[in-house]
């Protein structure tokens, strides 16, 4: 399973979500879309990540 790490935690990310999310952020480096959320797993807790131009990057748990 793929996984990020973010604030030295490791999220799991199912390879469904890290493809399309792999694809949201070239759009984003790209200028083609506003922003990027996904979806994260540690410890059996969902987690939701938000990248937007300009602002600091979102974890909410």
């Amino acid at each position: 399973m793929p996984s990020l790490i973010f604030n030295g935690v490791t999220y799991g990310i199912s390879q469904t979500r890290f493809e399309a999310t792999r694809e949201l952020l070239a759009r984003f480096a790209e200028g083609h879309t506003l922003g990027v959320a996904m979806s994260l797993t540690h410890d059996g807790a969902r987690n939701h990540l938000f990248i937007t131009p300009g602002v600091p990057v979102t974890l909410v748990k």
